[in-house]
Protein backbone atom coordinates (compact mmCIF):
# COMPACT_ATOMS: atom_id res chain seq x y z
CA UNK A 1 0.00 0.00 0.00
CA UNK A 2 1.09 3.44 -0.57
CA UNK A 3 0.69 6.48 2.03
CA UNK A 4 0.77 9.99 1.39
CA UNK A 5 1.47 12.36 3.47
CA UNK A 6 1.03 16.46 3.57
CA UNK A 7 4.45 18.11 3.10
CA UNK A 8 4.46 19.86 6.83
CA UNK A 9 5.88 17.84 9.88
CA UNK A 10 3.52 19.97 11.94
CA UNK A 11 0.20 19.26 10.23
CA UNK A 12 0.43 15.74 9.66
CA UNK A 13 -3.09 15.09 8.78
CA UNK A 14 -4.53 11.21 8.88
CA UNK A 15 -2.07 8.93 7.32
CA UNK A 16 -4.07 6.24 6.40
CA UNK A 17 -3.23 3.49 3.70
CA UNK A 18 -4.32 4.46 0.58
CA UNK A 19 -6.32 0.97 -0.65
CA UNK A 20 -4.48 -1.08 -3.05
CA UNK A 21 -7.52 -0.81 -6.08
CA UNK A 22 -5.91 2.81 -5.77
CA UNK A 23 -2.55 2.63 -5.48
CA UNK A 24 -2.05 -0.42 -7.71
CA UNK A 25 -3.64 0.70 -10.27
CA UNK A 26 -2.01 0.61 -13.43
CA UNK A 27 -3.55 3.63 -15.32
CA UNK A 28 -3.40 6.52 -12.58
CA UNK A 29 -2.43 9.59 -13.45
CA UNK A 30 -0.12 10.12 -10.21
CA UNK A 31 2.29 7.50 -10.84
CA UNK A 32 5.64 8.37 -10.55
CA UNK A 33 4.50 12.13 -9.74
CA UNK A 34 6.17 13.75 -6.76
CA UNK A 35 3.49 13.66 -3.89
CA UNK A 36 4.62 17.70 -3.10
CA UNK A 37 2.54 18.35 -6.26
CA UNK A 38 -0.91 17.18 -4.47
CA UNK A 39 -0.41 19.38 -1.26
CA UNK A 40 -0.22 22.86 -2.91
CA UNK A 41 0.49 25.41 -0.96
CA UNK A 42 -0.99 28.54 -3.57
CA UNK A 43 -3.89 28.06 -6.20
CA UNK A 44 -1.31 27.53 -8.89
CA UNK A 45 -0.20 24.69 -6.97
CA UNK A 46 -3.91 23.56 -6.65
CA UNK A 47 -4.36 23.83 -10.40
CA UNK A 48 -1.43 21.85 -11.65
CA UNK A 49 -2.60 18.89 -8.79
CA UNK A 50 -5.79 18.85 -10.76
CA UNK A 51 -3.62 18.76 -14.60
CA UNK A 52 -2.70 15.42 -13.07
CA UNK A 53 -5.74 14.30 -11.87
CA UNK A 54 -7.86 15.04 -15.18
CA UNK A 55 -9.29 11.96 -16.85
CA UNK A 56 -7.56 9.79 -14.26
CA UNK A 57 -9.15 6.49 -14.55
CA UNK A 58 -9.86 6.53 -10.59
CA UNK A 59 -10.38 9.77 -10.06
CA UNK A 60 -14.08 9.32 -8.63
CA UNK A 61 -12.93 6.43 -6.47
CA UNK A 62 -9.58 8.50 -5.17
CA UNK A 63 -12.09 11.40 -4.17
CA UNK A 64 -14.86 9.24 -2.77
CA UNK A 65 -12.01 7.76 -0.71
CA UNK A 66 -10.34 10.76 0.54
CA UNK A 67 -13.63 12.08 1.43
CA UNK A 68 -14.62 9.35 3.61
CA UNK A 69 -11.18 9.53 5.22
CA UNK A 70 -10.77 13.18 5.68
CA UNK A 71 -7.31 13.55 3.52
CA UNK A 72 -5.47 16.82 3.06
CA UNK A 73 -4.69 17.93 -0.06
CA UNK A 74 -5.54 17.05 -3.56
CA UNK A 75 -7.49 13.83 -4.21
CA UNK A 76 -9.45 13.19 -7.03
CA UNK A 77 -8.87 16.43 -8.57
CA UNK A 78 -10.55 18.73 -5.52
CA UNK A 79 -8.93 20.16 -2.58
CA UNK A 80 -9.89 19.07 1.12
CA UNK A 81 -12.24 22.40 1.52
CA UNK A 82 -14.21 21.34 -1.90
CA UNK A 83 -15.14 17.82 -0.87
CA UNK A 84 -15.86 19.14 3.00
CA UNK A 85 -18.08 21.67 1.01
CA UNK A 86 -19.56 18.95 -1.13
CA UNK A 87 -20.07 16.49 1.58
CA UNK A 88 -22.07 18.82 3.63
CA UNK A 89 -24.40 19.40 0.64
CA UNK A 90 -25.22 16.16 0.17
CA UNK A 91 -25.93 15.38 3.86
CA UNK A 92 -28.32 18.73 3.59
CA UNK A 93 -30.37 17.43 0.80
CA UNK A 94 -31.08 13.90 2.51
CA UNK A 95 -31.44 15.41 5.42
CA UNK A 96 -33.22 19.06 4.81
CA UNK A 97 -33.19 20.91 7.93
CA UNK A 98 -36.78 21.71 9.36
CA UNK A 99 -37.46 25.45 9.92
CA UNK A 100 -38.53 26.27 13.69
CA UNK A 101 -42.04 27.42 14.14
CA UNK A 102 -43.01 29.14 17.56
CA UNK A 103 -46.43 28.48 18.92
Amino acid sequence: MVERSPVFADDPGPVIPVPVELSSHPGRHCLGADTEVFFPVSELGVLQARLVCTGCPVRVACREWATATGQHGVWGGTTREERAAQRDAEVSAVDPVRPVIAA
